[in-house]
């Protein structure tokens, strides 16, 4: 028996070392075929405000890995035939958006076709594991231009509307026409980055985290990421108002040129905040 043990040893090893090479010429040739998009990627995160986040979210991606190693250890590689299918719808959104020139497709094609490739490689016991820290690649995926601007007209709307109806409760004298607003000292027009669309994209993915490790059911860790929605906008709102007062009380150039540019900081501080907050009321429920 010792001697079959001694002679099994070697023949596990060499298995691992081919497991292995298999692993690094896929990921090779993943990256060799996926290049332009993800070069488009870091392009567009690189150039967008809404979607500079998208640097963070594969190292989140990679410390909630790294968070269920224990697991993953323990978790037996089996490779799964259906991940190829999933590889080859992400290998046909790379063509068709070379073909069609459609950039959304060039983005979302990485994290499906690399979600193909693990599937396939790792089994779908393993993939139950990295559920999550998958899933959350897809916050780096930029929106496409239509939904931007489909949410950012109604956002701002609303942002204005909401703004000059808090800064008439604080006894602000506030006039507004559509998404432009006024006092006696100080007008400001609520544009599209002041509509909210940007931090709601950034928060949504803190509010899935933070979702993502509330203790208890699937319905709290759900209601921790839909509040993201309304304290996206709340914050925002409350970034609005404060700009108006700071303009009417103290100075234009103030409100425009310092707060304007460095409250983005408070809004996330704000809403993590909250969304912590909201953590903690839901587990307790």
């Amino acid at each position: 028996m010792e001697l079959e043990a001694v002679e099994r040893q070697p023949v596990a090893s060499a298995i691992d070392r081919r497991q292995i090479f298999f692993l690094l010429v896929s990921v090779a040739l993943f990256v060799g075929f996926f290049l332009p998009s993800i070069v488009f990627l870091v392009e567009r995160w690189s150039s967008s405000e809404e979607f500079s986040h998208g640097f963070l979210v594969p190292l989140v991606s990679l410390f909630l890995l790294w968070r269920k190693r224990e697991v993953i250890r323990q978790t037996p590689l089996q490779v799964c035939p259906w991940g190829l299918l999933v590889m080859a719808l992400g290998l046909l959104m790379q063509v068709a958006s070379e073909w069609a020139s459609v950039a959304f497709l060039k983005s979302l094609a990485v994290p499906v076709a690399l979600g193909g490739l693990a599937w396939y490689l790792t089994g779908t016991r393993m993939m139950r594991v990295a559920l999550f820290p998958y899933l959350f690649l897809y916050f780096a995926v930029p929106w496409p231009d239509f939904m931007i601007e489909l949410l950012s007209v109604p956002l701002q709307h609303f942002s204005a509307a909401s703004s000059a109806m808090l800064l008439g409760l604080m006894g602000v004298p506030i006039e507004r026409d559509g998404v432009h607003m006024w006092t006696p000292r100080f007008d400001v027009e609520v544009a599209v980055p002041c509509s909210g669309i940007r931090s709601m994209v950034a928060i949504l993915g803190i509010a899935a985290l933070v979702g993502y490790l509330t203790q208890g059911r699937l319905w709290a860790k759900g209601a921790v990421f839909l509040s993201g929605i309304p304290i996206t906008m709340l914050a925002n709102i409350l970034r609005i108002a404060a700009i108006v007062v700071m303009g009417h009380y103290i100075s234009a150039d103030f409100a425009m040129t310092f707060f304007h540019d460095y409250s983005s900081p408070f809004l996330f501080f704000i809403s993590a905040l909250s969304l912590l907050g909201v953590k903690k009321i839901v587990e307790r429920v």
